[in-house]
């Protein structure tokens, strides 16, 4: 296999590269590099440079893990901020996964937004009769009257 393949096909798996961008950078024509694809040793390769990139990056993921829970660790041991602390303590309780985030919709309130799919109809959200004088004006807050 030539050092030019090698090196395009390294530098589309390592660099992200577009195949045309590797093969310029490595000196070859992209007709030649998938005419070469086609040869089994050389699929071999590729799937073996994209294996061992994988190792790398999980590698360097348990390394940057372990160097976070450090950072955590010294926020819930010596932050000035109780906030900080409390939360670092739910971090680590809950083994270093983040809690997902929670929205509350109040289906009460009867003004806001609505989105409309393509294709369907706009609803009109009208108040209950005596709450209308509790809803703000909102042609008149927009300059619409």
């Amino acid at each position: 296999m030539r050092t030019a393949l090698r090196h395009a096909i390294n530098l589309r798996v390592k660099q992200g590269m577009t195949i045309a961008a590797a093969c310029a950078e490595a000196g070859m024509s992209p007709q030649g590099y998938h005419k070469a694809m086609k040869r089994p040793e050389v699929r071999d390769y590729l799937q073996t440079v994209q294996l061992e990139f994988i190792a790398s990056i999980e590698a360097d993921k348990a390394v940057y893990k372990a160097r976070a829970f450090e950072v955590g660790m010294d926020l819930m041991l010596n932050s000035k901020s109780e906030a900080v602390r409390a939360r670092m303590v739910e971090f680590f309780a809950s083994d270093g996964k983040v809690s997902a985030v929670s929205v509350h919709i109040d289906a009460r309130q009867s003004h806001g937004y609505e989105y409309v799919r393509p294709g369907q109809q706009v609803v009109e959200i009208r108040p209950i009769d005596g709450e209308a004088e509790a809803l703000p004006n909102l042609e008149t807050k927009a300059g619409l009257d």
